[in-house]
């Protein structure tokens, strides 16, 4: 009779180990990060000419479900994006400066330019995580809005443009991102992290941007955070 309460209280035991240990452990791993996102202008401007000025930036918070998985939100300003006119005087775009300096030859600096569009974006990633000790490299994609502002000369024609080019009118748009990068926990509260963030805004044409190398300068970025790390 003594022996079956012991094996009945081991098992109790057992089954708590099971249970309530990793529960625990899962919560110690738990935490939210909120901080500060500095960019590159995309991978093309970037290689080209950069300086600090040119240094894009937002804001990005995270959430660590567990060691293995976090969810991340960001408000990014992402600078302008170029449209252009080929030999026979059609728009295409958009496209970086540097590319735009190839095939359109524009004069003068860029503030001159009169087709553009300033470009806000918003993307929500589900990361997939190493946890390597104070090193969490990591690997996200998801859903991404982004936000076109339109330079004040627009013509008719470009007007047209731009809603051939992205379906309809609207500045609200939804799209697809994903990235790559390593965060350092430098300490409890403060982690610094590096990577690559990359957008899709027309997601129809997902496969045919994935093939192109093009597509990962022009439409790349490079990025370093800083964040606070909330237990």
């Amino acid at each position: 009779m003594k022996n079956t309460k012991h094996i009945k209280l081991a098992a109790l035991a057992a089954v708590l180990a099971i249970f309530v240990f990793p529960a625990s452990a899962q919560a110690k791993a738990s935490y939210a990060g909120i901080g500060f996102m500095a960019l590159s202008p995309n991978l093309s401007d970037t290689l080209s000419s950069y300086s600090i000025s040119d240094t894009l930036y937002g804001g990005t918070v995270s959430f660590a479900v567990n060691p293995w998985f976090t969810v991340g939100a960001d408000v990014l300003y992402l600078g302008d994006i170029y449209y252009g006119r080929d030999s026979g005087g059609n728009f295409f775009g958009p496209v970086s400066w540097t590319v735009l300096t190839e095939l359109d030859s524009p004069s003068g600096a860029k503030s001159d330019w009169e087709y553009f569009e300033s470009l806000m974006y918003a993307p929500l990633t589900f990361n997939f995580t190493l946890p390597l000790g104070i090193l969490k490299p990591y690997l996200g994609i998801g859903p991404a809005f982004y936000f076109h502002f339109p330079s004040s000369n627009q013509t008719t024609d470009f007007t047209d443009y731009l809603q051939s080019h992205y379906g309809d009118g609207e500045r609200i748009r939804t799209g697809l991102t994903a990235r790559i990068g390593l965060d350092i926990f430098v300490a409890d509260s403060l982690s610094l992290g590096a990577g690559y963030i990359v957008r899709e805004d027309i997601p129809a044409r997902i496969f045919e941007h994935l093939s192109d190398r093009a597509f990962y300068f022009e439409n790349g970025y490079a990025f370093m955070t800083a964040k606070l790390i909330l237990r």
